[in-house]
Formats: C-alpha cells, sequence, structure tokens
C-alpha cells in the first residue's frame, strides 16, 4: 500500500493528474501555511508519517526538499519517497536544472493558482502588511523582500482553463506594476506528479529505506554545502 502526503498549495496539480491515472492512493493534505516554518512542517510531516507507519508500504511525500523541512524524517516500516526537487516550484518546472536554466535570464518569484490563492501568498501578505501599516511603508518592505527579483512568472501546467489562466496573469501584472517588476508565463509540466502517482521513482526520487532518515546529500546538494547547512542547523 502507499500513501501520499502533500502540500495542499499543489492540489489542484495533483488531482488533476490523480484523476487521468485514476489513481487510488489516499491522500493527506498539509497546510500551505507550514512552508513559512520548515520546523514545524517537519514536525507535522513526521507525525504523521509515524501514524501511517505500519499500515503502508510506502509513503509518498509530495514536496522538495523545502528549506530543511523533510531533513531527518524516517519511517521505522515504510518507504519515504520524495521528489529530488528543492521545493514545489521546481516540481511543476520539471526539475532544479530547469530552474536554475530560467534564472539566467533573471530570478523570478514563480506564481500558480495554488500560491496566489495560499493564505501565506505573496498577495495576501501584501494585504495583511497594509493593514497594519498603510500602503506606503507595505511597498516600501515588499520592494526589499524582492530586490534581486526580475519578474512575476506565471506558471501554466496546462490545467487552468482560459478564464483563470487570465485571471491569474492580470494579477501577476498588478503584482509586477505595484513593485516595478516584469510579468511573463512560463510553461510548466505535470511530469514529475505523473512519475509520482505512477510509481516511476527513477532518478528524480529520493528513496529511503525504513529505518533511515532523510539526509541533505540525499538531493544531489554536494558535501561542502552539506556541512555549512550543519553549521547554519546548530
Amino acid at each position: 500500500m502507499t500513501k501520499v502526503i502533500a502540500c495542499e498549495t499543489i492540489k489542484d496539480e495533483i488531482m488533476y493528474v490523480a484523476d487521468i491515472l485514476k489513481c487510488k492512493y489516499p491522500f493527506l493534505w498539509m497546510p500551505s501555511s507550514l512552508h513559512k516554518y520548515p520546523e514545524r512542517l517537519r514536525h507535522e510531516l513526521q507525525k504523521e508519517i509515524d501514524k501511517c507507519d505500519k499500515n503502508e508500504d510506502n509513503i509518498l511525500l509530495l514536496f522538495g526538499y523545502c528549506g530543511n523541512a523533510v531533513l531527518g524524517l524516517s519511517s521505522r516500516s515504510a518507504r519515504l519517497i520524495i521528489p529530488k526537487m528543492d521545493d514545489c516550484i521546481s516540481l511543476l518546472l520539471g526539475g532544479n536544472q530547469r530552474r536554475k536554466d530560467l534564472s539566467t535570464k533573471g530570478r523570478a518569484y514563480y506564481l500558480t493558482k495554488g500560491w496566489m490563492n495560499s493564505d501565506s501568498g505573496l498577495a495576501v501578505e501584501y494585504h495583511r502588511c497594509v493593514m497594519k501599516y498603510g500602503y506606503d511603508k507595505s511597498n516600501m518592505i515588499f520592494k526589499f523582500m524582492l530586490k534581486g527579483y526580475k519578474s512575476f512568472d506565471v506558471i501554466d501546467t496546462g490545467i487552468a482553463n482560459k478564464e483563470t489562466m487570465s485571471e491569474m496573469i492580470d494579477a501577476a501584472q498588478k503584482l509586477a506594476d505595484r513593485f516595478d517588476l516584469e510579468h511573463k508565463v512560463i510553461e510548466g509540466t505535470l511530469e514529475v506528479l505523473y512519475k509520482s502517482l505512477s510509481g516511476q521513482w527513477d532518478e528524480d526520487f529520493v528513496v529511503v529505506e525504513p529505518g533511515e532518515k532523510v539526509k541533505f546529500e540525499y538531493f544531489g546538494f554536494d558535501t561542502q554545502q552539506s556541512k555549512m547547512q550543519d553549521v547554519i542547523s546548530i
């Protein structure tokens, strides 16, 4: 048996693929807001892994590395399968390398329907900031936060209808205009999700055997990065 624990931010994309594949795996959705607190996300993931540990052969975690959120996770009796991606953005772009290739044209803040509608999405956070500090101070804060970014890029994975895509592009344009950035549409892919939900766990996945812990280097990070990460964690 395989159970899926996934980020609700990419629920639309996951369920689209699950419907096409007629996937019968049980799904558990983790709140998007936990991404702001990787330690808390890791704690909640481990708690859910422990709950279903004895009843599953595989636990598929549809997350990326997500800022250490999966580091150290383990299962007593099930295999943990995790896409070998930095985060969910890389997952929808088709991998870390494509994201790096795209970044050579300028750093982008990526948007999907899930991120835009999330309680912790940029637009929602900006509104909260405005309510607390007013427009002038909020604009200053967010322009500082977005320093180094070139554009807001909407990821088109092909699942949104024309009306939804138009709304997303319009929202991206408004954000871009507010913060003096560009905006564009980037082609996404559901390939990793198809492989995830059909059990094709190849080199794009980390497979952790029962009793083992998820390690930094499993995601393709080099040893020096791993040492630096250990120091940061301490």
